[in-house]
């Protein structure tokens, strides 16, 4: 008989058989291994299976598996799960083929293998006893698809042709098994047969319990082959369905706040980025097994907040995480509180020290530059007030004011010297002129004898009047400057002194008390507990607040 063939192959699918009547996912998963190398059990059941089902033999192979798994056929209700007995007829192909040197063949035959593993999940009745295999061999898969991300030579001839998108984009391999991924994630997301709400004792039930450990190795590949955009499903899913993130274990939690925080981050949403950070941080051990996590979360939260205005206090720069990053951020955080324009442009600029630490690594260099600008305008027409300011008084009731005429000398000032290499400025001199190098004119605002029209500059574009008048009302208009604009007079006019105490007070408020309470009380993508929920459960109008042109939030610690 054919069976005396393959003794351990025998043994093996009745132990199968039996894990499965006991419905032991736990077992199941430490029986159905998938990294070489193997033990000597493996490697003898591989052997009988390259004599007795060689590669062509595969339907043999699962006719084999379905006389000897007769725990996925019918049961007394009438249903079965032949998905599994072809599932397990790919498992055992799977480790008679696999060749760990050949990573695109891996890749291959792994997909597959996964893809049979989430169909089995969607079974109502047995699916569960399979899910701690999934989430196993989700884990390698992820790990599999980082790694030839990270080896673009490998991949680069292999573009899969997306059967999904009509307007002919194509999906890289770390994308497809994102998306393979992501149908294992949606099964356990739609979960119907576990406790109410999916939560049972206080912890979550059913396949649910696979949401977050799933989503995030989605979310681990595709932030590490950009494409962050393609995660945004996963978070609305999440947002309208999924139990409380509260109920996960910590690793869960910190993991998925993270990749939460970034997303908001990379869409230009700080406020919520900042809230997802924060609590990430907050939840991560404070252990040294732990810093390399803490750190990855800390650089995102300072950028964040720093962009929002609230800077890191020295306490946090000490803490082990941090090291090294005060000489990242702290030169850009003096000019914001400065209002030195001329040293953050040269900090922002693409050639500065730190920009392929900003830029390349942590992409992260043109938020700062675009968005943390406003700050140090907003510093620069404070330090104008402080330096030449007309203080008001209260008894004639005539209000501060602040001549825009000098704001604009300042800002040419600091614009001309920042287009100069240090080395060549005379530091208590006056600002030079532009070189010529720095001008580009555009052809079209050339002259007939091939000079530009007067008064045009298009890469330089030093400051006018009409620029001043229109950052103080953008200003004025985001609450972060109190008051008015005279523009017969060129004047900035504070409100509130009286009231507040100062002229300073009233016509600077604090960004953070501006932002916050404008600021959404959710953060979309987190579900937190329904009874604090008041948002509605989705991306969308109404839901997140694009914090990109209100800037900055108020001066304060992190952490």
């Amino acid at each position: 008989m054919q069976s005396s063939q393959t003794p351990v192959l025998d043994k093996f699918l009745g132990e199968v058989d039996r894990i499965v009547r006991d419905k032991n996912g736990v077992e199941l998963q430490a029986f159905l291994v998938i990294e070489p190398p193997f033990n000597s059990l493996y490697e003898a059941m591989i052997a009988e299976m390259r004599k007795i089902y060689p590669k062509g033999k595969e339907g043999a192979l699962e006719q084999r598996c379905s006389r000897m798994l007769k725990e996925a056929g019918e049961d007394a209700e009438g249903a079965t799960w032949t998905i599994f007995v072809k599932f397990m007829a790919n498992y055992l192909s799977f480790i008679r083929d696999v060749d760990p040197s050949n990573l695109l063949e891996t890749y291959n035959i792994l997909s597959e293998l996964q893809q049979k593993a989430n169909s089995a999940l969607t079974s109502p009745s047995k699916g569960l006893i399979i899910l701690p295999t999934v989430i196993a061999y989700a884990r390698v898969f992820a790990r599999l698809a980082i790694g030839l991300d990270k080896n673009p030579e490998l991949i680069a001839h292999l573009v899969v042709q997306s059967n999904s998108e009509e307007d002919g984009r194509r999906e890289t391999l770390p994308e497809r098994a994102a998306n393979i991924l992501r149908t294992a994630f949606v099964t356990c997301l739609n979960d119907r047969g576990s406790g109410s709400g999916g939560v049972k004792d206080g912890k979550p039930d059913g396949k649910k319990v696979g949401i977050y450990k799933i989503a995030n190795l989605c979310l681990k590949i595709l932030f590490q082959c950009d494409k962050k955009m393609n995660a945004e499903q996963i978070f609305t899913n999440i947002y309208n369905q999924s139990p409380p993130l509260s109920i996960y274990p910590a690793s869960e939690r910190v993991t998925y706040l993270y990749y939460l925080g970034r997303f908001h981050f990379s869409t230009g949403h700080f406020f919520p980025a900042q809230m997802a950070l924060q609590a990430a941080y907050d939840q991560c051990l404070a252990s040294p097994a732990c810093v390399g996590q803490r750190r990855l979360i800390l650089i995102y939260l300072v950028a964040a907040n720093m962009i929002l205005g609230r800077f890191p206090t020295q306490s946090l720069y000490d803490r082990p995480e941090a090291a090294g990053l005060q000489a990242i951020f702290q030169p850009i955080v003096h000019t914001l509180i400065k209002g030195d324009l001329e040293t953050f442009r040269r900090l922002v600029d693409w050639d500065s020290p730190n920009a392929p630490w900003l830029m390349r690594r942590y992409k992260m260099l043109l938020q700062i530059a675009r968005l943390c600008e406003v700050i140090v305008w907003r510093s620069l027409f404070r330090r104008a007030f402080v330096l030449t300011g007309v203080q008001g008084d209260n008894e004639t009731r005539k209000a501060p004011t602040l001549d825009l005429n000098y704001v604009l000398a300042l800002f040419v000032f600091l614009e001309k010297r920042a287009l100069h290499p240090p080395e060549r400025l005379d530091k208590f001199g006056p600002a030079p002129d532009p070189p010529p190098e720095a001008y580009y004119i555009d052809p079209e605002f050339v002259g007939a004898d091939g000079k530009p029209l007067e008064g045009y500059h298009a890469n330089v574009s030093l400051p006018s009047m009409l620029n001043i008048e229109s950052k103080c009302s953008s200003l004025i208009s985001q609450g972060f400057m109190n008051g008015f604009i005279s523009h017969k007079l060129k004047r900035f006019a504070i409100k509130g002194a009286k009231e507040k105490g100062s002229a300073l007070a009233a016509g600077w408020p604090k960004f953070w008390d501006v932002i916050n309470a404008e600021a959404p009380p959710d953060c979309p993508g987190w579900k937190q507990d329904v009874a604090s929920s008041s948002a509605g459960g989705a991306f969308g109008p109404g839901m997140v607040v694009n914090l990109s042109n209100a800037r900055p939030v108020g001066s304060g610690p992190l952490g």
